[in-house]
């Protein structure tokens, strides 16, 4: 994954797009697309289409986004897939034929 050299850290509770690795080499601090598990070209897609969660630009070039807005929107997924099986498991019992009695023969 791509990483952001020769910038400066992002500011606190703020991640950039793409990892950020201080000029020593020993401070990582993860970068967006590496917080929602998707390469960096992945996630400049999704922000093309207006997709993942809310992002600013810094100065001109620097894309961040807030650490909480993205753990919230990772939440907001996980819920949305929660509760889409818990509709789709409500349809799925009520679609279903009763048992039917079986004859003593």
């Amino acid at each position: 994954m791509p990483t952001t050299r020769n910038v400066p850290a992002p500011p606190q509770g703020l991640a950039w797009a793409q990892d950020w690795v201080s000029p020593d080499g020993k401070t990582r601090i993860p970068g967006i697309a590496t917080r929602l598990g998707i390469t960096y070209n992945t996630y400049r897609k999704w922000r093309m289409r207006g997709e993942g969660p809310p992002a600013i630009k810094v100065g001109n070039k620097r894309v961040a986004a807030s650490i909480r807005a993205i753990e919230k929107w990772l939440a907001d997924q996980e819920q949305a897939v929660i509760d889409e099986a818990e509709r789709a498991a409500g349809i799925a019992r009520h679609d279903m034929r009763p048992a039917e009695l079986r004859s003593a023969a």
